[in-house]
């Protein structure tokens, strides 16, 4: 059997890469990198299921969706985003999306929100499967030290935690540059994926706004606070607040935390459950995936899936032309706007050379 690891190429949150680093260790190999946001592109060297587990953020391009039949998916730890620049919203998740879901159901949801959303769209069976992230182990060898990581914490907060500890500050952020991370190769993304999380494990604290950082350090053993904004992100974050100490900035900032920073309080273990359940789902997949052949036949030709790349990837363009047409209002002016477009269509250019 082969595998492929799914990951953004283009990313902008080093996120991505932690739910591709902690699938990746359940696979026995890696025969195919295939990118989130062009799933329904991919094509194998040959006619063949290549077995993949998708758990992520789905989905920034939506007509991404459904997957590219040559991948044979897990379903799991799977967050179902209705952000959209272009009025899409939640309608992937019906019709032909719906069937996609629907054929392979359940479906392992990240939160509980996104199983609604399933519900109402296509009616597909799913279970809260919780984040992969809580299936990390911790590394050997990481010693503890006495730095506190404020990682992607706002600014007020930041330089409150300040004024309140004498221990040393490591400053951290997860957005990235896209231009810069899709010319890292595979492997040095990886690598630089787990020197952040090993900086994260021999932290005393680890205080954030993100959930993508906190539940890997749950699982990792080190302390966590998460600070969030009141009702921010609600649907992905409600699940998980009783795993980890959490405040709304607002009220973060209007209590002593001394002793909170000197004696940070342990993270509780009621996600083990949660933590078990993925692991043996994922092994499940691999043992099924390892023991069972699958039946070819249904797959489309190779050449004729071709064709059909081709063609979809016409529609993708004028997609992605509505998307920076629907972003034009962010930009400051004109020459910014067109500078932006500019590099999105030689993207463009190049990944049909690449097809």
């Amino acid at each position: 059997m082969k595998y492929g690891i799914m990951y953004y190429k283009e990313t902008e949150n080093i996120g991505d890469d932690i739910q591709t680093y902690v699938a990746k260790r359940f696979l026995p190999h890696i025969d195919y990198l295939i990118d989130r946001e062009n799933l329904n592109c991919f094509i194998p060297k040959e006619k063949e299921y290549v077995s993949m587990i998708m758990n992520g953020w789905f989905l920034d391009v939506k007509a991404a969706w459904p997957p590219s039949p040559y991948i044979y998916p897990l379903l799991v730890s799977m967050h179902f985003s209705a952000l959209d620049k272009i009025d899409v919203g939640e309608k992937y998740l019906q019709g032909f999306g719906g069937d996609y879901l629907r054929e392979h159901q359940p479906i392992g949801c990240r939160d509980t929100e996104s199983q609604k959303k399933l519900k109402r769209n296509c009616n597909a069976d799913s279970f809260f499967s919780g984040c992969m992230t809580l299936t990390m182990n911790p590394f050997e060898g990481i010693e503890k030290k006495d730095y506190i990581c404020l990682a992607d914490l706002d600014e007020e907060s930041a330089e409150y935690v300040k004024k309140h500890t004498k221990r040393p500050i490591k400053m951290i952020t997860h957005d990235v540059d896209k231009n810069e991370i899709k010319e890292k190769s595979f492997e040095t993304r990886m690598k630089d994926v787990e020197e952040l999380l090993k900086t994260y494990q021999a932290a005393h604290l680890v205080i954030t706004s993100r959930l993508h950082i906190a539940l890997p350090c749950t699982a990792l053993g080190t302390p966590v606070i998460l600070v969030h904004k009141k009702d921010y992100d609600k649907d992905r974050l409600q699940d998980f607040l009783k795993f980890v100490t959490s405040f709304v900035d607002t009220d973060f900032r209007k209590i002593d935390i001394t002793d909170m920073l000197e004696n940070p309080k342990e993270n509780s273990k009621e996600y083990m459950p949660i933590r078990d359940g993925l692991i043996k789902r994922c092994e499940e997949f691999i043992n099924q995936c390892e023991n069972e052949e699958k039946d070819i036949s249904q797959l489309p030709d190779l050449e004729t899936y071709k064709k059909y790349v081709y063609r979809i990837t016409y529609y993708k363009d004028l997609y992605n032309d509505l998307r920076i047409k629907a972003k034009k209002n962010i930009f400051e002016s004109e020459d910014r706007y067109a500078e932006y477009a500019k590099i999105v269509k030689n993207d463009n250019e190049t990944w049909k050379k690449e097809i």
